[in-house]
């Protein structure tokens, strides 16, 4: 997860790993958040998305958060 705030900390104003982790967990909890399967190349990691923040979080299969970021509709789409 520090390795993960350390590269997207800054573009989802998170001033710490902790809010990041927080920040993540809001966007899974969102009633609003589109969720979808990767596509088994990838894991089935379950990525949601809320298209009004481009927040976007990928959640791996064994439930742990994989990555939280900032993105786009069309990448949404490609996952």
């Amino acid at each position: 997860m520090q390795e993960h705030f350390e590269e997207h900390g800054e573009q989802t104003n998170s001033q710490s790993a902790e809010e990041y982790l927080v920040k993540a967990n809001k966007v899974i909890n969102n009633s609003k958040a589109l969720k979808k399967y990767e596509t088994d190349e990838y894991d089935n990691d379950m990525v949601y998305y809320l298209s009004e923040t481009g927040e976007i979080v990928f959640v791996s299969a064994e439930g742990y958060i994989r990555t939280y970021f900032i993105a786009d509709d069309e990448y949404f789409e490609r996952q």
